[in-house]
């Protein structure tokens, strides 16, 4: 299993995703953060799995929720660029590539 870093963007979409789900449905939220951490340990045991776009971006769905965990793997471990809406701006992201 390859390690992690997740962007500090990411994480506070993660984090808003979850309370927004909670406050409307308690256990929804919590089905969510199970999700996204299943989420997450499905790209750190196989990081190649996942379909490349735009070049070295994957994304997995995140459970039954309409969101995607999107990812570049380099150096030997996976970065956690977005947990993003399927309604968002395609790329919004981008930018966190840097550095």
């Amino acid at each position: 299993m390859v390690g992690f870093r997740l962007h500090p963007e990411a994480e506070a979409e993660a984090m808003a995703e979850a309370g927004w789900i909670r406050a409307d449905d308690p256990i929804q939220g919590e089905l969510f953060v199970q999700a996204l951490e299943s989420a997450i340990l499905h790209a750190r045991r196989d990081p190649t799995r996942y379909r490349c776009f735009d070049g070295e971006f994957r994304k997995l769905r995140v459970g039954k929720f309409r969101h995607s965990l999107v990812y570049r793997y380099i150096d030997g471990e996976i970065q956690i660029l977005a947990v993003a809406h399927m309604n968002r701006r395609p790329g919004y992201w981008k930018d966190r590539t840097e550095g």
